[in-house]
This record gives structure tokens, C-alpha cells and sequence, in this order.
């Protein structure tokens, strides 16, 4: 019985008026343990239409991470996986190095809390490196930077030498995105003391797979659940192709 079935099967349990619910004293060691496992978890889904096979799965991420120590896979459901990490260096260094994706699709990774319920997951952000260009020269700095990329999402970090300056032709954040939304193209700001309007061009690194109609993530193209109202010789995909 796999984490779906086990969460259905507890849902339609329904105690009895004689039945009362137990609330277990459980001891501080069981429950430092329990802190500990969920401490050194990540819980991952993989976007994808399709059904994900455990076992390529398991090797082929085993390879690209690379950790100092072994871990666990865990199959919880459909397309839904949890890793338990030997140590939390290795989380953390799986967790700052995404994004990540299966056959070039989006695997979205989230931290447990709390007591783990995994059913209230919505895998709904991940952190991507995005490139913000057309940038004035004297808005290339961390401040602005992090102003602009919190416009995206939530800025992890700002790419920029000792002195908080920004050097190349154009600004790289980290950021947390909400990938439920279509992805941003373009920011439209008013910079300088004129105010003078500037188109910000976003590009993101690493993309995986994703609908070039409606900008998300889940499904190519050619799957589209509305690829009908834009099928024929005039098809413009607003997401590039």
C-alpha cells in the first residue's frame, strides 16, 4: 500500500461516539529522532505527464548529485519521491544547486516541516538562476538587483563582487518562484531620476521542459489540455518554441 492509498484509506476512517482520539505521550528521544529525520528529508515531485520509473529514477539522480554520502528513495505516490540524507551538508547542497530535473523535467524539491505531512505539499516553488538584461549601466548593483528579482520571486542572492556592484551586461539572481504562475518574460520598470520606462528581458537558466503557450510547467506543448484553440498555420507561442 503506497502513501496515496495509506491517506485515502485514513480519510475514510470515521471513529465512533464511544471512540475517543488518543493523543500519545511520546518520549523526547523518540521525538528528537523524529526531528532529526526530518531534518536531514527533502520531499521531490517530478512534473511530468507521464509515470516516472523509481528505479531510473534512483540512478540516474544518484549520479548527477554526487553526495559525500549515501542516501534513501523513498516512492510515496505518483511521481513523488522522499530522500533521506545522511548529512545535512548534502541536503543543503542538493536544495542551493537547482534546479534539478528527471529527462528534462522539472523536479521540484520541498523541505518538511513540522511533522511531515506530505499531503500538504503543494510543490508549487522552486529557485531558478535567472539573467535580468537590458539593465541601465548605473542600476548594476546588488540593490537593484535584488529589487528588480524580488519583482520575479523571492531573491536568494544577487551575483555581484565585494563592493555590491554588479559586472558583465546584465544582473544574475537566485530566486524562489512560483511556478503555478505562467514565468515572467519581461519586467517593465521606471528607472533613473527621469523615470524613464526600461524593459527589463528575463531570461532563466537551466529551463526545463514547459508548455510554450501558457508558460507553465507539467506538460509540453504537444500534450496541452487547450493545444486545440491554438492549433492551425497562424499558431504564435508566446513562450518561444
Amino acid at each position: 500500500m503506497d502513501y496515496e492509498e495509506l491517506s485515502s484509506l485514513c480519510a475514510s476512517l470515521a471513529l465512533e461516539e464511544d471512540e475517543e482520539t488518543l493523543s500519545p505521550d511520546l518520549e523526547a528521544g523518540l521525538q528528537a529522532q523524529g526531528e532529526r529525520s526530518i531534518d536531514r528529508s527533502l520531499v521531490s515531485c517530478v512534473l511530468s505527464t507521464g509515470h516516472v520509473a523509481r528505479d531510473a529514477f534512483v540512478h540516474m539522480i544518484k549520479g548527477v548529485w554526487k553526495t559525500k554520502e549515501c542516501f534513501d528513495v523513498e516512492a510515496i505516490g505518483s511521481n513523488k519521491f522522499v530522500f533521506h540524507f545522511l548529512l545535512t551538508t548534502d541536503r543543503r547542497r542538493v536544495i542551493s544547486g537547482g534546479p534539478w530535473c528527471f529527462q528534462n523535467k522539472l523536479l521540484v524539491l520541498e523541505e518538511p516541516t513540522g511533522v511531515g505531512d506530505y499531503s500538504k505539499m503543494s510543490f508549487s516553488n522552486t529557485p531558478f538562476w535567472i539573467q535580468l538584461h537590458n539593465i541601465l549601466v548605473f542600476c548594476m548593483s546588488k540593490t537593484v538587483g535584488s529589487i528588480l528579482g524580488n519583482m520575479v520571486g523571492t531573491v536568494q542572492e544577487v551575483e555581484c563582487n565585494q563592493d555590491g556592484l554588479c559586472l558583465g551586461t546584465f544582473i544574475r539572481v537566485h530566486a524562489i518562484i512560483d511556478i503555478s504562475k505562467p514565468l515572467r518574460q519581461i519586467l517593465k520598470v521606471r528607472l533613473g531620476s527621469d523615470k524613464e520606462l526600461v524593459t527589463i528581458l528575463l531570461r532563466y537558466e537551466h529551463l526545463p521542459e514547459l508548455c510554450f503557450h501558457y508558460g507553465v510547467f507539467g506538460h509540453p506543448l504537444k500534450e496541452c489540455p487547450g493545444r486545440g484553440s491554438f492549433q492551425g498555420d497562424n499558431l504564435k507561442l508566446k513562450y518561444g518554441a
